[in-house]
């Protein structure tokens, strides 16, 4: 009997020193995360993806996206309304609560996505409304329509350069070519109208994102 107690007695040693060394010796996560596409355009999702590992699972995901936005889901989307750069922080946290942090910089790029609504001048100093609607994607291109007064038309051609925030539209349909510069705020864009095929100077345009 006596032997049988001094056997259970150091089971119970074994199988809590065992439990004892999990707790003592449980290795923390390892957090990692990418996200597409990846040079992002402001006001377009931008897809980040958990890549963090653990031997035992995370449980919980913690995410500030450097804007003053949050998420604890896994894998967020999320979308930056200016261009700029920000730090990305991911902490993520085990079953044995663990956690590890890891951060990275995205940069943004400035976008013209959206809806632009304002006016223009013709060349006898008349105001026209003017509205332009434009889908930005990741690849960099631009497509869309011109609303000129009460006539809308597809835009020919257009082109953004987000070093100098210059901006080009052609609406061969109305014969001008729209060139301006987007705003450091990125919610103006304005400038002078063109010939769109003899590059004579207008009279000036702008408009405010919507």
């Amino acid at each position: 009997m006596q032997r049988r107690s001094w056997a259970i007695l150091a089971l119970l040693v074994v199988t809590v020193g065992t439990l004892a060394g999990c707790a003592l010796f449980n290795q923390p996560p390892t957090a990692n995360f990418t996200w597409t596409p990846s040079d992002p355009l402001a006001r377009t999702d931008v897809q980040f993806t958990d890549l963090s590992t653990d031997t035992g699972g995370i449980v919980s995901w913690s995410w500030d996206f450097g804007d003053n936005a949050s998420s604890p889901s896994q894998n967020p989307k999320h979308e930056y309304e200016k261009g700029g750069t920000y730090q990305v922080k991911l902490t993520v946290t085990d079953g044995d609560g663990s956690s590890k942090s890891l951060q990275k910089m995205i940069t943004i790029i400035p976008s013209l996505d959206g809806t632009w609504s304002g006016s223009m001048t013709d060349l006898a100093f008349n105001q026209w409304t003017l509205q332009l609607n434009l889908h930005h994607s990741a690849s960099g291109g631009i497509t869309g329509t011109m609303s000129r007064g009460n006539q809308t038309q597809v835009i020919t051609s257009a082109t953004f350069d987000p070093s100098s925030r210059e901006v080009q539209i052609t609406s061969l349909m109305f014969g001008q070519t729209l060139r301006g510069t987007l705003n450091a705020s990125e919610d103006r864009i304005s400038g002078f109208w063109y010939d769109a095929v003899a590059g004579w100077r207008g009279e000036d345009w702008s408009v405010n994102l919507q």
